[in-house]
């Protein structure tokens, strides 16, 4: 939220579900990208061996910001992982007051459609940006690619655009486990 509203987080209130719990132990699983290539065809196969899983979650966040786009809380909702069946691909949303903008893929790298209250529209991504994504196959390694050029212009003394810094890595890692604990729910009885 912050790498787009800016400022600083305030406070925060959340819920997190481990959507999957458990997964079919199988060899050759090494790559986050090829997974789906090594799902067992039958679950229900008695010789499978099944372990835990921490790799589908499902968040419902909100934040209080100190910024001057946000008077109220923003909310978020973030899937992680690839459940089937999908309704559709990994995308990102932003609602505003005015309309929307609507990003593919799960960091935002694909279309970029923007709707002005009355109809979706699909942009061209600015040639600017377009010319930053790294040629690499996977949003995860465009991500990783384009950190590091960044990270590598920083040390090396040049300017650079602003990039997550382990500091604010670990303040999200620290959001992330605060949300995790669910510690903020009221029991309906008590309500009466």
């Amino acid at each position: 939220m912050t790498s787009v509203i800016g400022d600083e987080v305030m406070q925060i209130a959340g819920e997190v579900r481990d959507d999957l719990g458990r997964a079919p132990i199988v060899e050759g699983v090494h790559n986050f990208a090829t997974r789906r290539d090594f799902i067992p065809r039958d679950l229900d196969d008695p010789s499978l061996e099944w372990g835990e899983s921490d790799v589908e979650w499902s968040y419902t966040v909100m934040a209080r910001l100190r910024s001057r786009f946000a008077d109220a809380p923003v909310s978020v909702l973030f899937k992680h992982g690839g459940l089937v069946p999908r309704f559709r691909e990994d995308h990102i949303v932003f609602y505003g007051s005015k309309g929307a903008i609507y990003l593919e893929g799960h960091y935002g790298s694909g279309a970029l459609h923007l709707h002005d209250g009355k109809a979706w529209q699909q942009q061209p991504l600015p040639a600017e940006i377009a010319a930053m994504v790294p040629d690499v196959a996977g949003e995860t390694e465009q991500c990783w690619h384009h950190l590091a050029r960044a990270f590598v212009r920083d040390i090396c003394g040049e300017t650079v655009e602003p990039y997550p810094t382990f500091r604010e890595g670990r303040q999200y890692q620290r959001i992330i486990d605060l949300i995790r604990e669910s510690g903020n729910w009221t029991d309906a009885p008590a309500l009466a």
